[in-house]
């Protein structure tokens, strides 16, 4: 993490050892986990894929160039870490090339097929259960009983739950783009970029009220106004603040059944009432340029759970390293368990 990321957007546990993540492709392991059954008939050719320092874009366009079909036809669920060893499914819509020997030798040696089946559905963003996490941290340094700390604060708070600082693009040029969008400076190449750039926006925001909140000593707790998710659910609704059914929220908080949300900035009104809406159009509106842009583009708002559920979190050390284990539904960055561990330092950013 940069060091720019880490002051705009603090932690919640007290962060005082520090490590190496990513000293080699295999110290970073992630696997899409799926809760779909393929009908092994019609149009779309699914390939279960693992890539080691390769991106998802270029996995696609690859399988693409192979089945001699246009990138457009190509699907996955999700992007993947380029510098780890990643297991996830892409699908391509009526492949002219579909034998999967043939297609393994036009693939580089980053690419392998481990399975392949027929759907009638293409695969969409977005379309998987969760993402499960083999993490290797190296050469710990500092307080271990710190770290032991938070370990134990994450499996018992969860983490909050940020965009990671790959959704920002590169020392966070695309929010810069996006501004520059919306004020007419800059020129996006395509639709694909003026989605990013939107999702960019929101995020910024988002990540924002976020940060706020735990500055403000209310992350995990509940103001006036606040509208909550069912976890594992897209759903969410206006809870209330006294009386019975604020303890009942209380306790279904504490036991991590709903998260407390924060905005996904859109052209309509925030779903939240009271100081909690205040609070997110307080930190909203000192961005105006992107509140504007986002009204002209109709974007529209959602919510976004706030806390992050880290499950079937394990962990051992040997010797100076610490190897994690754990699984984050869809949406959730490992780098945002990682951050309220420990310090790292990325090899791959210092390569």
């Amino acid at each position: 993490m940069s060091n720019a990321y880490n002051q705009l957007f603090p932690t919640c546990n007290s962060v005082t050892a520090s490590g190496r993540i990513r000293t080699s492709p295999q110290d970073f392991q992630v696997t899409e986990l799926h809760d779909f059954e393929l009908s092994g008939q019609g149009e779309h050719l699914w390939l279960y894929v693992q890539k080691i320092n390769s991106n998802t874009d270029w996995v696609a366009k690859q399988l693409a160039n192979a089945c001699q079909v246009a990138s457009r036809q190509v699907g996955y669920a999700g992007l993947k870490d380029r510098h780890a060893v990643t297991r996830q499914w892409f699908s391509i819509q009526l492949p002219k090339v579909d034998d999967v020997e043939a297609l393994q030798s036009a693939l580089t040696d980053e690419i392998e097929i481990l399975q392949a089946d027929r759907h009638n559905k293409k695969l969409k963003t977005g379309g998987l259960k969760a993402n499960q996490f083999k993490l290797m941290i190296r050469d710990i340094q500092g307080d271990r009983q710190q770290l032991e700390q938070n370990i134990a604060l994450i499996r018992r708070h969860g983490v909050p739950n940020y965009f990671g600082e790959q959704r920002f693009g590169h020392d966070m040029g695309n929010v810069d783009k996006a501004a520059g969008w919306f004020t007419g400076s800059f020129r996006p190449s395509n639709r694909k970029l003026k989605s990013l750039l939107i999702s960019t926006a929101r995020s910024w925001i988002f990540n924002h009220i976020v940060a706020a909140r735990i500055s403000s000593d209310c992350w995990s707790t509940p103001l006036d106004g606040d509208v909550f998710q069912l976890a594992g659910s897209r759903s969410w609704f206006l809870g209330a603040t006294d009386g019975s059914e604020a303890k009942a929220i209380a306790q279904r908080l504490a036991e991590q059944d709903i998260h407390i949300t924060a905005a996904l900035w859109g052209e309509d009104v925030v779903a939240t009432q009271g100081s909690a809406a205040a609070l997110e159009q307080r930190v909203a509106a000192q961005w105006p340029d992107m509140l504007e842009g986002m009204r002209q583009h109709r974007v529209k708002q959602d919510r976004r759970a706030i806390r992050l559920s880290v499950n079937e979190f394990e962990h051992s050390w040997q010797r100076d390293d610490l190897q994690l284990r754990f699984m984050l539904p869809a949406g959730g960055y490992a780098t945002t368990v990682i951050r309220e561990i420990l310090a790292t330092r990325d090899a791959c950013a210092l390569a």
